[in-house]
């Protein structure tokens, strides 16, 4: 695992001098590493890799392979571990207030940002947690490609949604908002890689779900697939041989 320093600091340090705001920017920074370091933690209890993890001047990111593409049910573990630090957080504020460390109103200051913070990541848009745990959801009810359809299409509608409601009305909020919509159409561009990842992914890891009947050429990603083809009924595994050839086609196409 790599820890990487962002250069985003180069900007975000003079500026935070500057804003006499580093008593809440350091609670900022750690409770989101806190929160990232719940997902990393759970994903190193299921033994997901870690690619790296990045310190940026908000936090640290961790880059998890293969999420998104395992068991459900531990994906949603992982998935939850980030936003349940964020139910310890008053507890934590409540004993520095105790102690004399911060006053009571800027206690109640940190423990509202907390709150902002948790109800933000939880919203039903893609890659937030929310986003990610209604992908979780999708992929219980329908087929690895449309499940990520609907992820991505729900998402612009929940971006829309808080857009015309007027929901988010701060610059930073917009900035963000369009980040996270480049974010999803860039994973929409990608889609057929992502789906041939996946299917790399299952024939290096069978599936262990139940036995599900599978007439399209797609998989359900809970289930163990039993395809139905032009030769008859075979298990997944064997219909993977089959796609093997398309998925290094494409790999090619994406790295060109």
């Amino acid at each position: 695992m790599k820890l990487r320093i962002s250069w985003w600091w180069l900007v975000f340090l003079p500026l935070m001098l500057m804003a006499h705001m580093g008593k809440t920017l350091c609670f900022l920074f750690a409770v989101l590493s806190m929160h990232e370091g719940a997902h990393i933690l759970m994903a190193r209890l299921f033994h997901y890799p870690i690619k790296a993890v990045i310190v940026y001047p908000f936090g640290l990111c961790a880059h998890i392979d293969h999420i998104g593409m395992g068991s459900v049910g531990k994906e949603l573990m992982i998935i939850a571990a980030g936003p349940l630090v964020h139910l310890i957080v008053p507890f934590c504020l409540t004993l520095l207030v105790s102690l004399g460390w911060i006053s009571d109103a800027y206690g109640n200051y940190l423990n509202d940002l907390n709150h902002s913070i948790l109800i933000f990541n939880l919203l039903p848009i893609f890659p937030l947690d929310g986003g990610r745990i209604l992908q979780s959801i999708y992929h219980l009810l329908f087929r690895y490609t449309l499940a990520q359809r609907f992820t991505y299409m729900s998402s612009i509608l929940h971006l829309l949604a808080l857009l015309y409601y007027r929901v988010i009305e701060t610059y930073s909020a917009w900035l963000v908002m369009a980040f996270l919509l480049f974010q999803i159409l860039m994973c929409w561009h990608q889609l057929m890689y992502e789906r041939m990842a996946f299917y790399y992914y299952r024939k290096m890891h069978p599936a262990k779900g139940p036995l599900r009947s599978n007439h399209k050429p797609d998989l359900f990603r809970a289930y163990t697939n039993m395809m139905y083809t032009a030769h008859g009924w075979i298990l997944e595994d064997a219909w993977l041989n089959t796609q093997m050839p398309m998925q290094h086609s494409v790999k090619c196409h994406f790295l060109l």
